[in-house]
């Protein structure tokens, strides 16, 4: 790129002057040019001399004056200019690194402040010590660049009292004088944010959300209500990213910004225009072009106190739940600003209905949320409660809804259920009892939960079916009757009698008897359960609050077990049984008379926190049982973010007064436990097991392209760490020798779909690589 000197323009000045003006001119600026030959010293504070040593000869080198600046802009921002000291020199090989090092040390140590040093632009200022600038809002009395472009490297060097707001201004127009350098006018408006005077923060429009939690990943459901007929997996796809930078929202300082959107092409569009655009995010929102189809939305939500902004763009369906940012900007009685409400304990009124109303309401929150039950049908109050104050003040909304009267239902579902013991087992549930504050469930589902919704209601309930495999019957009838208040507490008193087959070290195995595991047999995933039949009665007594923390159960078992033998090896995969699965072990038969104590404290939300369970059985001859012992276990998980990162640990120990029947054994191994040995390698009567995850979200990664990205289903690279021993009671001695081994995993999915795959390797010589599956957080 060449230089361009406009004396043209100063030689059109200078006609305009009479001849004897013109005389003195020509002899002011002949004067200039002499001295513009001459090395500049340190007559300023912001002047720093050319005094490279050893510097090739300059292709150009010139010094404007105040009076030849003037002569070609007499506004800003080149009025606060006094000298600008310019050279320019060819590329030749490392004469660019040569100047940045020395001038970058140099005026380092004359306090000056760096900008940029990346990108062939090393720029840096110098903020004046005038006494008549606020510390706020100092002047720039000094700025250096040395810049490499095309094939030619510059210094540049000017010196004033230059005000920080118009940096970036002067660099981008400084071809106003003649002087050219291309890589200055594509300076980021970012890089001088740090000069700019925030403006002070406004009042921001209100964000409204809930507590509830949001849709699952997926479903698989038909229905027989009056609606049109669905079936399928309906899948919520998108791509997601996420910026760090210097961004604003009504004054609000903002730091993290997530997008997302249906379109990878889109969601550079948006990042691109965060980085070069403005630093207001409303701009940024306003300047995205529209697309006028039916579904596509431009959505912003902002956390002001977090400092963080979601940002979706394209074809992208609303949740039920979704938050809003409202219209108006709330406030209390004495006009202290409402930053967010929050809604809690509705269930069949919608977000979007109290959205509605209050976007119809007063500003007065209190009046506002007064207004509610008028304006919402179902709605039979709204308490209000204030929390926090300052940066962060938030409403608190519970919603109290108008009780259905109390009328019976019966609920009934089919059940499908498949594993090598059963084979395919086809049966039904049903749930039937009095009913308030509920509508009827009418809708039929492939994928059922354990229990029905009504888990706190007095009802009756039973589920039967039929093993065509090892061809018998099994079932499970009982009632319960419940007390307690609502939105507050629940005592249930449970009476069942049952003939079913159950799964060994449940308690180690979570979600091993779930329909969705269901699928993943018939599919040919490995079956890691070990089977026994249980026939016999349970009554127990439980205790939980409606928002579970807290929860007791106590419970008295009567029944028999008998060992149950493998009846398939089919499989979708194994359509003619050609290859065998793995055997059911035999379990100790006997009647099993016991009484359990079991208490659960669970944070968890979206798997995340504590889950810790402690649990007492007792079994004696007395009571006409065959087995006589006393087993303790206590269970500790937790789980924590870090980021959008993940730390997991687990620790467990069993103790045992005497030696348990193998149904009750304390088991370790296989996935999820020690991955690095086979399943169920060790058991006994006592044991330990500590585990520990550490779950790197991977689109964290620098110049990772968001290969399978979805907004419910981030990647994540996991270490693990597993330990732990078994032993018998009988056992005269205890040896502290404990099983260990470390891995690495893939995840895929992060709430309730996962896919998991373990590379794992025990530390004991013997023990080979080991790679296993999983579709379940264990712990």
């Amino acid at each position: 790129m060449t230089i361009r000197l406009q004396l043209a323009k100063i030689e059109q000045l200078s006609r305009i002057m009479s001849t004897t003006s013109m005389k003195k001119y020509i002899f002011i600026v002949l004067l200039l040019l002499i001295a513009s030959g001459l090395t500049h010293a340190s007559t300023t504070d912001g002047t720093i001399a050319f005094d490279y040593p050893d510097a090739p000869h300059a292709k150009f080198q010139f010094h404007f004056t105040r009076e030849l600046i003037a002569l070609a802009g007499t506004t800003a921002p080149f009025n606060t200019v006094s000298d600008i000291y310019f050279r320019t020199y060819d590329a030749e090989a490392g004469i660019f690194d040569r100047f940045v090092q020395y001038y970058g040390e140099t005026l380092k140590a004359k306090n000056w402040q760096s900008l940029q040093e990346d990108n062939g632009v090393h720029l840096y200022v110098l903020e004046g010590s005038s006494a008549q600038n606020s510390q706020s809002d100092k002047a720039i009395s000094g700025i250096f660049a040395v810049v490499e472009s095309d094939s030619d490297v510059y210094l540049l060097n000017i010196v004033g009292n230059i005000p920080p707001q118009q940096i970036r201004q002067l660099l981008t127009n400084l071809g106003q004088i003649g002087i050219e350098i291309s890589a200055l006018k594509s300076l980021e408006a970012q890089m001088f944010q740090r000069f700019e005077k925030p403006p002070k923060p406004m009042s921001a429009p209100t964000l409204l959300r809930t507590t509830g939690k949001q849709p699952d990943f997926f479903r698989v459901a038909f229905s027989t209500k009056k609606e049109p007929s669905r079936f399928g997996f309906s899948f919520s796809r998108s791509h997601n990213a996420t910026r760090h930078g210097q961004w604003r929202y009504y004054g609000h300082p903002i730091e993290q910004i997530q997008i997302r959107s249906d379109s990878k092409e889109r969601i550079a569009q948006i990042s691109q225009a965060l980085e070069k655009g403005s630093t207001d995010i409303e701009a940024v929102i306003e300047s995205l072009p529209s697309v006028n189809t039916s579904g596509y939305k431009k959505k912003l939500i902002v956390h002001t106190s977090e400092r963080l902004a979601m940002i979706s763009v394209g074809h992208i369906p609303d949740h039920k739940n979704e938050p809003f940012m409202l219209a108006k900007r709330f406030r209390t009685s004495e006009g202290e600003p409402i930053h967010e409400i929050r809604i809690r304990g509705h269930q069949d009124i919608h977000l979007k209905d109290v959205r509605k109303a209050l976007e119809k309401g007063p500003e007065d929150i209190e009046k506002a949320i007064g207004a509610l039950p008028s304006e919402i049908s179902g709605l039979e109050a709204a308490r209000l409660r204030i929390e926090g104050e300052g940066a962060q003040r938030t409403a608190i909304v519970t919603i109290v809804e108008q009780p259905l009267p109390s009328r019976f239902y019966f609920d009934r579902s089919p059940w499908i259920g498949f594993n090598r013991v059963t084979g395919w087992e086809l049966g039904a549930r049903i749930d039937s009892g009095f009913r308030k504050g509920k509508r009827p469930n009418t809708s039929y589902n492939i994928s059922v939960p354990s229990e029905f919704r009504g888990d706190m209601l007095s009802k009756f309930f039973g589920r039967v079916g039929y093993g065509f495999g090892n061809k018998q019957f099994y079932y499970r009838v009982g009632s319960r009757v419940t007390w307690g208040e609502p939105d507050s507490w629940y005592l249930g008193l449970t009476l069942q009698y049952y003939r079913a087959t159950s799964v060994i070290a449940p308690e180690l195995f979570p979600f091993y008897d779930d329909t969705d595991m269901t699928i993943l047999r018939v599919l040919g995933m490995p079956d890691h359960q070990n089977y026994y039949l249980r026939e016999g009665d349970e009554v127990a007594l439980q205790w939980r609050p409606i928002r579970q923390r807290h929860s007791f159960k106590l419970a008295r078992l009567a029944e028999s077990h008998d060992s149950l033998q493998k009846s398939t090896d089919w499989h979708f995969f194994n359509w003619r049984s050609k290859s065998e699965v793995r055997e059911n072990p035999a379990v100790t038969p006997g009647r099993m008379r016991s009484f359990l104590f079991k208490y659960d404290y669970s944070t968890r939300h979206n798997f995340l926190g504590w889950h810790n369970t402690f649990f007492v059985e007792h079994s004696d001859t007395a009571i006409g049982s065959d087995f006589d012992f006393t087993r303790y276990q206590l269970h500790l998980r937790y789980a924590h973010p870090v980021g959008r990162h993940q730390i997991r640990t687990r620790a467990v120990g069993s103790f045992s007064t005497a030696p348990l029947p193998i149904q009750r054994q304390f088991i370790i191994g296989g996935p999820g436990l020690l991955n690095g040995y086979p399943l169920y390698a060790f058991a006994g009567d006592r044991g330990f097991l500590f585990n520990i995850e550490y779950l790197f979200h991977l689109p964290a990664l620098p110049n990772w392209k968001n290969v399978l990205e979805f907004s419910d289903v981030p990647l994540f690279l996991v270490l693990f760490l597993d330990a732990g021993q078994a032993w018998n009671a009988s056992e005269e001695k205890y040896v502290f020798e404990p099983k260990s081994n470390a891995g690495i995993g893939l995840q895929l999915g992060e709430t309730d779909f996962i896919l998991r795959f373990n590379v794992s390797k025990a530390f004991e010589a013997d023990q080979g690589i080991r790679f296993n599956t999983a579709w379940f957080y264990s712990f």
